[in-house]
């Protein structure tokens, strides 16, 4: 059971990892909309008051804060139109992260459910005053024959979620992607939060990763 466990573990986190990578292999634009986006990433319309097609830099997220996110026009706005690599996270305050991650949220769950294979589905993403939840709906190919209650009781084994942490570092080796993602989430003082519910039963089982294990996650 233990090795299922693993394995489906590091499903979940290869997952997490797709979702959280700004590196999209498909382009929603043509090569002109793309120039018309480098010098004009704000626009008026006349379906919302503001259209964000990009966030490249801290003075947008900072431009974000006196927004009301419902006013926004996020239609043309995808994950991998978050440009980490622009932004310098190391100067981001509690405030931008948590408009950030408000913004990822939003974007997010415009792009959910979403089908993993494996008998997968990323159901939604979730924040709140104290942590950011992926949802994930497990098939019983999924489960392989494991019970939402057995799976909580191995969340709770602290050397099995040190097993666990451990593959997740392993496969994070090279992906700088989630590193960022996680260091938004750090900055802004969040829990990360994998929940997983059983689709035919609907129990759950929780597992979360604490700012500290999220700082070891990423410094390796």
């Amino acid at each position: 059971m233990k090795k299922n466990l693993l394995m489906m573990a590091a499903v979940m986190f290869g997952i997490l990892i797709a979702f959280a990578s700004c590196d999209s292999k498909k382009s929603k634009k043509s090569s002109g909309d793309d120039d018309e986006d480098e010098t004009e990433q704000v626009e008026k319309t006349s379906k919302k008051d503001v259209a964000l097609k990009k966030v490249a830099s801290l003075e947008d997220i900072e431009a974000l804060a006196d927004c009301d996110l419902d006013d926004l026009d996020i239609s043309e706005l995808g994950l991998d139109d978050f440009d980490f690599n622009n932004i310098n996270l190391d100067d981001l305050t509690e405030d931008q992260a948590n408009t950030l991650l408000d913004l990822i949220v939003l974007v997010g769950s415009n792009e959910l459910p979403m089908e993993t294979g494996e008998g997968i589905t990323m159901e939604s993403i979730d924040k709140d005053r104290e942590s950011v939840t992926f949802v994930m709906e497990m098939a019983p190919e999924a489960l392989q024959g494991i019970t939402m209650e057995q799976f909580n009781q191995v969340l709770n084994m602290p050397e099995m979620k040190e097993r666990m942490m451990q593959e997740f570092i392993k496969g994070l080796e090279g992906n700088n992607d989630f590193n960022k993602f996680a260091q938004v989430i750090l900055v802004a003082k969040k829990d990360m939060v994998i929940k997983f519910v059983d689709k035919e039963s609907g129990d759950s089982a929780n597992l979360t990763l604490t700012a500290d294990e999220l700082l070891r996650i990423q410094n390796q």
